[in-house]
């Protein structure tokens, strides 16, 4: 590892696995994008919401969410949360198959 915590390394990995521009990741979170920027570089802590938007943002599947969720030393998705994620995952799959 080169002193990035692993939270981070699969937070740049999965941005750009996703071919986003910050801009993007940034609307889809309704945050800005000099933040992401930060939090990408390193130089901000993403809080757990943050790391759950980012997801939705990323359109990740819940475990891998989970997964960044523990490395970063949080709790994983709740129950209600959990639901949400499906819902909007459910809503995103209806909608791609226009």
């Amino acid at each position: 590892m080169n002193g990035r915590s692993e939270y981070l390394d699969r937070l740049i990995e999965v941005h750009e696995r996703s071919g986003l521009s910050l801009r993007e990741v940034a609307e889809a979170c309704d945050l800005d994008p000099t933040y992401i920027h930060y939090i990408l570089k390193g130089a901000r802590r993403p809080k757990r919401d943050t790391i759950i938007a980012l997801g939705f943002a990323y359109t990740l599947e819940r475990v891998e969410v989970d997964e960044i969720l523990l490395l970063a030393g949080m709790p994983p998705i709740g129950g209600s949360v959990r639901r949400q994620y499906r819902k909007a995952a459910l809503v995103e799959r209806e909608y791609s198959n226009f």
